[in-house]
């Protein structure tokens, strides 16, 4: 006759043991869950990731190609040249000879603007200006056109005569009355032009440096609800070189040494943070987006990463271009 006792303690280790191997068993099978999780979050990040791209590598959506072979059956764009029957031929960009100096060699700017606020887009074309060696007074001035709505434009009289080397322009309304302000730039020219109810007049709010200033851009970067301006630095000119004279290499080429913007220092970037009050606070040192080693000669307001924030794209000349990311308190050059 068996011992209850011992009986009982048996009973246990069954009981026990059938436990083990069910705990193993459910171990097992929430590893096995585990590792399946796993895989598929792994797949499913592989899937949905960003690429990561290296400079130098191609891009399918990018090229730098400048010409492409198009297919046979492509349409072909036609495109008219309209400039006299527009109204637009008489406009004089420039004034006497070229000379060996940089600032009679870079392009002038254009921009589009609904200036009176009639539902079409007006033209203001910068003037080049004239031979830097020339009177002020004698050098072309930069124009404002009145689109007229019948595909031609008119020049507007009371525009305010602007005899400037000029650069870039920009419209956006800085002070939020529903009229597109003008942002001006060029060689020792940052102007501000502020739009009363169609008539553009002199706004000394911006501040004025000296400098060789490019491109301009607006952009509300810091979510103020107003519109901050950024404005690019090309060069340190010297109209002497420097005490330099010799023949320099771009490219390859042999130029004059004052045409060459290598023989040059870059000049530093602004942005201008419009206080909302009128006034301006120049803040691109605090805020990251100086670009003291760039040659800028344009600049783009985009939300690139689709946090809600302005960032920031800097196209240099001869220099690196610049992506700064709009961090909230700075901006992160990447």
């Amino acid at each position: 006759m068996s011992d209850p006792a011992t009986s009982s303690k048996g009973t246990r280790h069954k009981h026990w043991g059938r436990r083990q191997r069910r705990l193993r068993r459910v171990a097992t099978i929430l590893v096995v869950i585990a590792v399946a999780g796993a895989a598929v979050g792994y797949l499913i990040y592989r899937a949905t990731r960003p690429e990561v791209r290296r400079p130098g590598e191609e891009l399918p959506d990018i090229t730098e190609k400048l010409s492409r072979n198009l297919p046979a059956e492509a349409p072909m764009p036609v495109f008219v040249d309209v400039t006299a029957a527009a109204g637009l031929a008489d406009f004089r960009s420039f004034v006497g000879d070229r000379t060996s100096q940089l600032p009679e060699d870079m392009g002038s700017g254009a921009a589009w603007g609904d200036f009176d606020n009639d539902g079409d887009d007006d033209l203001f074309l910068v003037a080049a200006g004239g031979n830097l060696n020339l009177p002020r007074d004698e050098w072309a001035p930069s124009e404002l056109f009145e689109n007229l709505g019948d595909t031609t434009f008119r020049k507007v009289e009371d525009f305010p005569e602007l005899r400037i080397s000029g650069m870039g322009a920009a419209w956006g309304d800085f002070n939020g009355d529903g009229w597109q302000d003008l942002a001006i730039t060029g060689y020792n020219s940052l102007l501000l032009l502020r739009n009363e109810q169609g008539r553009l007049v002199r706004d000394e709010s911006l501040p004025e440096p000296e400098g060789y200033w490019s491109g301009v851009a607006w952009g509300d970067f810091d979510n103020d609800r107003d519109l901050d301006l950024y404005v690019c630095g090309y060069v340190q000119y010297r109209a002497d070189g420097g005490g330099q004279r010799q023949v320099s290499q771009q490219y390859g080429t042999a130029v004059p040494y004052t045409l060459n913007p290598a023989s040059f220092e870059p000049e530093r970037n602004l942005l201008f943070q419009n206080e909302g009050d009128g006034t301006f606070t120049e803040v691109a040192e605090l805020w990251g987006v100086s670009n003291p080693a760039g040659r800028s000669l344009g600049a783009l307001w985009q939300d690139f990463d689709d946090d809600g924030r302005l960032d920031l794209y800097v196209a240099n000349d001869i220099s690196d271009n610049a992506l700064f990311l709009n961090r909230g308190e700075t901006f992160e050059d990447v």
